[in-house]
């Protein structure tokens, strides 16, 4: 789950004020909540176990609820497609620029980075290699959480210039919480997840473990980003650390990372998009079938960067995926699928007022958030084509 989302999070306390941290916890509850009732509702029926997110939403909905689920799970993959271009390309230009001293750009290194990760996406028809990646993902997002933790606190430690700091910012809430909700997300592979366990029965322990440990490190990492850049905190957090070897070393993993899960998402979108679009052996013979695909996949290449030179605003983009997937994905659709199948007159005051709670602060967050981050991302791309 602890992913990418982790260098926004000290700039989610600049948006909304210290109060901001609670938040982190609250999200933290619902998550886990969340994450607990939607592997509930796979096995609702009580006599076989559905599959995937968009069969419970299909069985909850009917067939909107199973497009609803699959429209924004398609959203979330090209649009963290695009926010790791970014990414990475702002990663890139930094390290070029400081040891070597050339300043490509923002733009050109996102077309480096499209032509590195083209290669695989195009000759790659399944996913095989998603274990590996998912470890590796897992080691750069602790590295990294380690480096902000330790850069942070002796930038404070050190510094005879303390930064401004605010308590509550209500107008920064909505998208404190949108940002926050995007390092929560997970719900949508949660039933693949489980069915590949040993001890499946054990879901609720292993989750319960996985959560509370990304929360503490959540914590950590806003705590102390906050802490020492106050009011110059930006998102991702790495602009703002002290160069070095932990910080070279954070970026170069991150970099790998990301270069490595785009052919990843951006597979996982293709493969749905070519059975729909009948690109398949099937339809086609096995060179038309190739070259409908290479075509079709050069275009998802060719969207996915230029969105990513268009709008080079790696925060609000991760702010309004937050907002417009996550916030949906993690509070607001497990609820309603969960009081669907299951019935909401047979559950009690307490259980109801609770699921009500996680679907106003779902909405607040996919509403507002939204409203919020897409102002923030005018503002932004104003300011950048000037």
């Amino acid at each position: 789950m602890a992913g990418i989302g982790v260098l926004g999070l000290p700039e989610t306390l600049n948006k909304g004020g210290w109060i901001a941290l609670g938040i982190i916890i609250v999200s933290m509850l619902i998550a886990l909540y969340t994450s607990i009732i939607i592997i509930k509702c796979l096995y609702h029926n009580g006599k076989s176990r559905l599959s995937t997110y968009g069969e419970i939403g299909q069985d909850a909905f009917g067939t909107f609820g199973k497009y609803l689920v699959e429209f924004f799970h398609n959203v979330t993959l090209i649009g963290v497609s695009v926010l790791y271009f970014i990414l990475a390309a702002e990663n890139l230009n930094e390290l070029a620029s400081h040891h070597y001293d050339t300043d490509l750009g923002i733009k050109i290194w996102t077309c480096i980075c499209a032509a590195f990760v083209s290669v695989p996406f195009i000759f790659a028809k399944t996913l095989k290699e998603v274990a590996i990646i998912s470890i590796f993902g897992a080691f750069a997002t602790l590295f990294c959480i380690i480096a902000i933790v330790i850069l942070s606190f002796e930038h404070w430690r050190d510094s005879t210039d303390p930064p401004s700091y605010k308590i509550l910012d209500l107008s920064g809430i909505p998208t404190s919480l949108a940002t926050i909700s995007f390092s929560y997300g997970g719900n949508n592979v949660f039933p693949h997840i489980e069915e590949s366990m040993q001890k499946p029965r054990h879901w609720n322990r292993v989750v319960t473990a996985a959560i509370c440990t990304c929360a503490i490190m959540y914590f950590l990492v806003a705590f102390f980003g906050y802490l020492a850049y106050g009011d110059t905190t930006v998102n991702p957090i790495l602009k703002v650390l002290p160069e070095g070897l932990l910080l070279t070393s954070a970026s170069i993993l991150i970099v790998i990372h990301v270069l490595f899960t785009i052919p990843i998402l951006m597979t996982s979108f293709a493969m749905e998009a070519e059975k729909f679009l009948n690109i398949t052996r099937e339809h086609h013979s096995k060179i038309v079938e190739f070259l409908l695909r290479t075509v079709f996949r050069l275009f998802l290449i060719l969207l996915s960067v230029g969105i990513a030179i268009l709008v080079p605003c790696f925060g609000d983009i991760m702010a309004l995926l937050g907002a417009l997937t996550t916030c949906l994905f993690v509070f607001v659709l497990p609820v309603l699928f969960y009081l669907k199948l299951f019935g909401w007159e047979r559950m009690s005051y307490l259980t109801l007022i609770w699921n009500v709670f996680v679907i106003i602060v779902g909405l607040i967050g996919f509403v507002i958030g939204s409203i919020s981050a897409l102002n923030n991302l005018f503002e932004d791309f104003i300011v950048t084509k000037k």
